[in-house]
């Protein structure tokens, strides 16, 4: 009987090794499965982290591309405001100018003795002052027409750039919620 009991207990080890036997080539093979699963997700990793490299780099590009823009853009502004600076000084120096030229032509008609016949001898000093009114308005209107102009082409390119600027970054965008979706789902 107890040969008997050692042929059972002989007889359960074997089909025990056996078994293990089965479970360890099932975990060996489970194994190389977890392998070749961590090669794919470290795969995976790595063409995510270079997708946003790449989407990084372009970023940073634009963020150039913008950075230059405003600069440009400043510069323009900075040009403008001093041409129209210098416009209104001109204005005002010539109003000044033909304000003291009819002043002056106003007293010493006014303290000089016979005054017709100087009025006679010099030309009028309201023509001479609506002239350089006159001129000084077409001056100061051309160079504001040039200004205007300007202006509006820098507004239409910076609403240009503004523009692809706004689409490039939403590009940029949907590629990064694409990314992180397929890594989500993987």
């Amino acid at each position: 009987m107890a040969d008997e009991g050692l042929t059972r207990i002989g007889a359960m080890l074997e089909e025990l090794g056996a078994r293990f036997e089965l479970v360890v080539e099932a975990v060996s093979g489970f194994g190389g499965k977890v392998d070749k699963l961590k090669e794919e997700i470290f795969g995976q990793f790595a063409e995510v982290g270079s997708q946003i490299r790449f989407l990084s780099d372009q970023i940073g590009e634009n963020r150039n591309g913008l950075n230059a823009l405003h600069a440009d853009f400043g510069a323009e502004m900075v040009r403008l405001n001093e041409i129209i600076g210098k416009t209104r000084v001109d204005f005002r120096e010539q109003v000044a100018s033909s304000e003291a030229n009819l002043r002056g032509a106003i007293s010493s008609r006014q303290e000089a003795p016979g005054a017709e016949a100087i009025a006679n001898s010099h030309p009028a000093p309201n023509g001479e002052l609506g002239r350089d009114v006159a001129e000084s308005l077409k001056k100061l209107s051309a160079e504001i027409k040039q200004t205007n102009k300007a202006v509006a082409t820098l507004s239409r390119k910076f609403e240009r750039f503004d523009d692809r600027m706004t689409v490039q970054v939403k590009d940029q965008d949907q590629r990064l919620k694409k990314v992180e979706g397929a890594g989500r789902r993987r």
